[in-house]
């Protein structure tokens, strides 16, 4: 049976494949490349509003588009609820099977989209169901050619670097990987051609950095850094990151210059741009702990508090040029217990 794309809620078991629009105002001009990344748990903050105000205006009244896998949500209505005036229209789509990945009419509808998010959820079903796909082409397509802007929050976003974490079973631990950075939850550290998107090679995103709960005993602020680790001995060539608290968002213009929105807290909402500095770890071997220590300079890291407003500047293409936000160096001289982030005093 052909998949019908009409404009209502629909659900096609046979091909795992479910639909969601709503039409808004007509279409500006064409889109501008952006990208715009997402910690986690942003919902209805005051940074949300400017960060997705930023990121639509990118899109010039365009088609806004929402991918996830599991069934559709409330991303797309959300939007047209609350910023029909910036839109033509937006829709969701969950596609949930390589079979629904790969039907001519789901990769057309997909090229037809003039702005892209990834919703939050699993990034090893959005590897398992779309990589090698149609519907990668198609979204590589949008990226680099159509070259609409593109955003995505939690899972969405750790699709976008050039590497990512897609965990198959238990998430990994900061603990684990500097404890051990070959432990059982490190197998699924991918480098691969997935998303190709601009300004974010040799780069692995993270998200919840500071979230720390009863389901989260620990922050993830180690586990980048041991994530990095892992990939420049792999790679031997240096490695980037960016990683986000919940509630920070990263938008980035088509120059390759961030900025961080958040609500400006004095807790969370920052966002970090770390790079190797220069040297390999000095022990890197299963069932030992991570030494990356260099003197206490293994990783440079820029720190900038995300505001309403937009906050700071990070130069993605030189990863050095920077204001509004504080250097920091991280390294540990011994596994978990040895992991330090200290601010550079000038």
């Amino acid at each position: 049976m052909a998949i019908k794309l009409p404009d209502y809620r629909q659900a096609d078991d046979s091909n795992n494949f479910e639909y969601y629009l709503e039409y808004g105002k007509v279409k500006g001009s064409a889109p501008k490349p952006a990208i715009l990344l997402i910690g986690g748990a942003e919902g209805g903050t005051v940074g949300e509003d400017a960060a997705t105000k930023w990121f639509l205006k990118q899109a010039n009244y365009g088609d806004y588009l929402v991918l996830r896998c599991g069934g559709v949500g409330r991303q797309a209505q959300w939007i047209t609820d609350n910023y029909s005036d910036l839109i033509n229209s937006a829709a969701e789509l969950s596609i949930d099977s390589r079979e629904a990945a790969n039907n001519p009419e789901v990769v057309q509808y997909i090229k037809n989209a003039d702005a892209l998010y990834f919703a939050g959820g699993d990034q090893n079903k959005y590897e398992d169901c779309w990589e090698g796909t149609a519907t990668e082409d198609a979204i590589n397509y949008l990226i680099n050619h159509k070259k609409v802007p593109v955003g995505g929050t939690s899972a969405g976003m750790a699709i976008l670097g050039e590497y990512y974490y897609a965990p198959s079973k238990q998430g990994l631990l900061s603990s684990e990987i500097l404890n051990d950075p070959f432990h059982d939850n490190t197998q699924d550290i991918y480098h691969s051609n997935f998303l190709q998107v601009p300004h974010l090679k040799y780069t692995i995103t993270d998200t919840h950095l500071d979230r720390c709960n009863d389901n989260h005993p620990e922050t993830r602020y180690g586990r980048i850094f041991g994530l990095m680790a892992r990939i420049m001995v792999a790679e031997n060539h240096p490695i980037y990151a960016i990683g986000l608290e919940e509630g920070a968002f990263v938008a980035i213009d088509e120059d390759g210059i961030a900025q961080v929105f958040g609500n400006g807290s004095d807790r969370g909402h920052d966002a970090y741009f770390l790079q190797s500095n220069g040297t390999a770890p000095e022990q890197i071997k299963p069932g030992l702990p991570l030494i990356w220590d260099n003197n206490g300079r293994a990783v440079k890291a820029y720190k900038i508090q995300g505001t309403p407003e937009g906050s700071g500047s990070f130069d993605l293409n030189n990863w050095l040029a920077a204001s509004g936000g504080t250097w920091e160096y991280w390294f540990t001289t011994g596994g978990d217990s040895g992991f330090r982030q200290e601010r550079i005093r000038n």
